[in-house]
């Protein structure tokens, strides 16, 4: 009988970042068990991508140009089901890791982590295991009954929509209403009604103190 090699894990990765792409790549395809099918710098061919070839594994930055990470992510994940996804950044907020959990992703790792430690990481990913950096798990609970990871913050930007908060990221951005739905796929009226919701819901009326509050709480980078 003819022993026969087990399948790879396919991977797909999505960062704005050329060379660090180029890194993982050949990080996960000098093991056995990895198979990376290529990668993308913006969430717009990321997603067009991924839908393409389904990977078994998506790794992705959480901020992206195009129509954003999480909303790339919720869009992967609600159609291809079998697919597990990975956000893999420089930096940790909470509302970025709320995020995270509402999409059900698969992981959060830090660009920090040793690259033995990403790929055990990304091995327990690709078998539907949980995977969070140390640093990353210091700022969540995990609650047994629900059997789930809770984010422990009180910041307002957590009542907000996913895309809610896409927009606000944009906008925070210094992006003009018409960028932002040229972006994000959406009219530009789609765009006021949620710039018009989020002032109402953090109590914020003006553009200027709305982006500095997003910056501060860690939606955006300034």
């Amino acid at each position: 009988m003819i022993a026969t090699s087990p399948r790879r894990v396919t991977v797909y990765i999505v960062d704005d970042c050329p060379l660090l792409c180029e890194a993982l790549v050949a990080l996960l395809n000098r093991e056995h068990d990895f198979e990376v099918l290529g990668y993308s710098t913006d969430s717009d061919d990321g997603f067009r991508k991924i839908i393409e070839l389904k990977p078994a594994l998506v790794l992705c930055d959480v901020e992206l140009p195009g129509r954003g990470a999480f909303t790339m992510a919720e869009e992967v994940l609600s159609r291809l089901t079998a697919t597990n996804l990975v956000f893999f950044t420089d930096y940790v907020t909470d509302v970025f890791l709320d995020q995270t959990l509402r999409v059900h992703a698969s992981g959060y790792l830090l660009k920090t982590e040793r690259p033995p430690q990403i790929v055990q990481s990304l091995r327990a990913a690709s078998r539907g295991e949980p995977c969070f950096s140390p640093q990353v798990l210091e700022r969540m609970d995990y609650n047994p009954t629900q059997r789930r990871y809770l984010v422990r913050s009180n910041s307002y930007l957590l009542t907000l929509t996913n895309r809610q908060l896409e927009v606000l990221r944009h906008l925070a951005r210094g992006e003009s209403v018409k960028e932002v739905a040229k972006s994000m796929v959406l009219s530009e009226r789609a765009i006021e009604s949620h710039k018009y919701r989020i002032m109402q819901k953090l109590g914020i009326h003006d553009r200027v103190e709305l982006a500095r509050y997003a910056i501060r709480e860690g939606l955006t980078v300034p």
